[in-house]
Formats: structure tokens, C-alpha cells, sequence
């Protein structure tokens, strides 16, 4: 199974590249932070109605053929950001690019289908954990120095055309076929389709699917996966403005800060495999309530900090407390789920993240106006107090 490693490893190189140089090669365009914010919004908003409906669409038709889709979108919006000579052809790029974003759900609704037993899927995701850290640094670090050479954004881009396009070599070769048959009476009305008609049908039967679904049963973990999620989401929109303004860490220094918090989670999946038979001893739901408790600690650590170090010590220990939460959530979503209902479920469950990323930034400005960095920093731990609550009632 290393080609499914690798698939991982290659989805999280690609967003690494990214992170580094978009914002930089839209503002040598002449984007300022409002063009910026406007094609980030625009591009989680597509984020946010997407993921489910591919989700869903996979539970109907299969995953393979969509994931190659997905990988090809992505391709073709990194390439037209490579070649893009104004401002406007890289705000359609990136949108294209936003629709090959659903690559993750699909590769983890993928290792739901092919691993059977619930403990077979959580090994993978703990092994898997260590490659996916290792790649997001190598794709942080190959970003920052492409970006420092002649075209380096440019070069860029077609690195991370390349790298997707590796993994949908890889997905069609490796990836079993799971292509679902259409019925005969539903083949026969869409050959009188034309192909957008067919493809608005396939979104409007998604779309349906989803809420006919049962999500009761998933409540109380998408609660706690909500909640992380924004707590860590105020953390990390005003981290690098703590550091500059407070205490004056910018430029490399500043980069330097997030390859830390890489090798955080290198070490934390690394010692997530390492004490496996200590966790298999403890409930998730014990682990999720305890490791809220330790993230609160950090939080108040870093609201009272008095210098760099002892509030990058604290923000070390929350990302490496975090890793492991992550994994335990992404284990616990994907053994829960059925193979009829995988792909809505965790498609719904990956949305939660560009959920959190579009509110925290409109919920920061208005905290930090009114109490400052710092008190909003300790604002984070209400979200985690409630999923530690809701987490011990389910131990009880």
C-alpha cells in the first residue's frame, strides 16, 4: 500500500508549496489585502459547497474517477497560475484549483473502502501521519526557496502541476475500480442529456443525498471536530501578527517559526506510533477530553507569556497535542462511517476546517478591537471547554 502512502504525502506537498508563495506572487501583481482576502473567501466558499457534494457524489458513482477529476483540476489551475499574466487569469486559476480541493476526502474515503477492519484504518492513518508531516516540510521549504530564485513563483506552480499530476498517474494505476453501474432506465434518460444537464442532475441527486442522510449519529464527533477546529483557527489567524507586533519575529525568522511547528508534528506522529499499545488502552473520547485539557494549558500559557521563547514553547505544545487530536478525530470519522454513506460523511466532516478558517477571521477582528491579542488568545479555550464537556459525558 506505499502507492496509497505516497498519494497523501503528494496531496499535502502540493498545499505546502502553496502556502508560501500565492499571497507573495498575487500582491507582485499588484493584489492588495483586500483582492487578496476577496479570492481566499471566494475560494473557500467553493470549498465549503463542494467537498460535500463530491463527497456524496463518490458514494454514487465511485471515488476513482472523481479523484482523477479532482487531481486534474488541480493541475489545470496550477498551471494557468504559472502562465497567468494578470491578476484576473490567476483569480480563475485558483478557482479551478479550488475545485481539485476535495483530493483529501476522497483518499480518505478511499482507505475507509479498502481497509475492513476499524483497526486496520487506524494503523494506516498513524502510519500515514509521519510521511504526511515530512511532506508538508519538504513542500514549506521547496516553496520558500523556489520563490527566492528567477521566476521562482512561476516555478512553483508547475512544480505543483507536476507533483499532482504524479499522483493521478499513481490513482490510475494503482487505484482499484469502483466505478458504480448506473441503472439501465436512468443510462437510457442520460444519453437524451446533454453533459450539462446530466452533470446539474448528478449534483441535484448529491445534493439530496446528503440531507437525506442520517447525521445524528455522527453529531457529537462533528461537535468536537468543529470545535478544535475553531479554537486553533483564532490561534493560528492571529499567531503571526502576535509575533511581529509584540515580538518583532518577521521575515525568515518568522518562516522559521511555522518550520517548527512542522517538526512538532513530525515528532507528535512519530510518537503517536510509538506509544500505539498506550492508546489502544484509552478511549477516544478519554484522549479527545484530555488533550483539550493540555491545548487550554497552552493557550493560557501563551496569553501571559513574557518573551518569544516561553510563548513559541507553549504554541509547540499546543500543535503537538493537536497532531495527535487530528489523527484520533480522522480515525474515529472514518471507522464510523459506512461504505454507502463514507464519502458525504467525510466530505461534510473535511468541511469543517475552511468552515472554521472563513468565521475566525471575522470573530478575530472584533475580538481583538474590543480585548486585545492576548484575551482573544484566552477566548480560544471556550470552544475546547465544550467539547471536553460533551467528550466526558460520552465516557460517562
Amino acid at each position: 500500500m506505499i502507492w496509497l502512502y505516497t498519494l497523501f504525502a503528494l496531496e499535502v506537498l502540493n498545499i505546502a508549496v502553496f502556502l508560501p508563495v500565492f499571497g507573495a506572487f498575487a500582491r507582485s501583481l499588484g493584489a492588495t489585502p483586500s483582492t487578496l482576502s476577496f479570492i481566499d473567501s471566494s475560494c473557500a466558499l467553493i470549498t465549503l459547497l463542494w467537498n460535500p457534494i463530491i463527497g456524496s457524489l463518490s458514494d454514487q458513482i465511485g471515488r476513482k474517477g472523481l479523484l482523477i477529476k479532482c487531481l486534474a483540476a488541480s493541475v489545470t489551475g496550477s498551471i494557468i497560475m504559472a502562465a497567468s499574466p494578470s491578476l484576473l487569469v490567476v483569480f480563475v486559476g485558483r478557482l479551478i484549483g479550488a475545485l481539485g480541493g476535495s483530493v483529501g476526502i476522497l483518499l480518505r474515503s478511499i482507505v475507509g473502502d479498502i481497509f475492513e477492519s476499524p483497526d486496520d484504518k487506524k494503523t494506516f492513518f498513524s502510519q500515514s501521519a509521519p510521511f504526511i508531516s515530512v511532506a508538508f516540510l519538504v513542500g514549506a521549504l521547496s516553496g520558500g526557496f523556489l520563490s527566492e530564485a528567477q521566476h521562482g513563483y512561476r516555478l512553483s506552480f508547475l512544480l505543483m502541476a507536476s507533483v499532482m499530476g504524479t499522483a493521478a498517474i499513481l490513482a490510475q494505476c494503482f487505484i482499484p475500480d469502483d466505478t458504480k453501474t448506473i441503472p439501465e432506465k436512468s443510462s437510457k434518460n442520460k444519453k437524451n442529456e446533454s453533459l450539462l444537464k446530466s452533470g446539474l442532475n448528478e449534483l441535484k441527486t448529491a445534493s439530496a443525498d446528503i440531507k437525506s442522510l442520517s447525521w445524528s449519529r455522527y453529531k457529537t464527533i462533528f461537535i468536537i471536530k468543529a470545535s478544535y477546529d475553531f479554537a486553533t483557527s483564532l490561534i493560528m489567524t492571529n499567531v503571526g501578527l502576535i509575533l511581529l507586533n509584540e515580538y518583532e519575529i518577521q521575515g525568515r525568522y518568522l518562516g522559521y517559526t511555522f518550520l517548527l511547528i512542522s517538526v512538532i508534528s513530525i515528532i507528535a506522529n512519530i510518537l503517536q506510533l510509538r506509544l500505539k499499545s498506550m492508546f489502544d488502552n484509552i478511549s477516544d473520547y478519554e484522549i479527545l477530553m484530555k488533550g483539550g485539557l493540555v491545548i487550554i494549558v497552552s493557550f493560557i500559557g501563551m496569553s501571559i507569556a513574557s518573551s518569544v521563547f516561553v510563548f513559541l514553547f507553549f504554541l509547540a505544545g499546543m500543535f503537538l497535542i493537536k497532531a495527535f487530536v487530528d489523527t484520533i478525530l480522522v480515525q474515529m470519522i472514518t471507522t464510523k462511517t459506512e461504505e454507502n454513506d463514507r464519502g458525504k460523511v467525510i466530505g461534510a466532516f473535511e468541511n469543517l476546517v475552511p468552515l472554521a478558517g472563513f468565521f475566525a477571521p471575522l470573530v478575530c477582528g472584533l475580538l481583538t478591537a474590543i480585548c486585545g491579542h492576548r484575551l482573544l488568545i484566552l477566548s480560544a479555550s471556550l470552544p475546547l471547554m465544550y467539547s471536553i464537556i460533551i467528550a466526558k459525558n460520552k465516557i460517562e
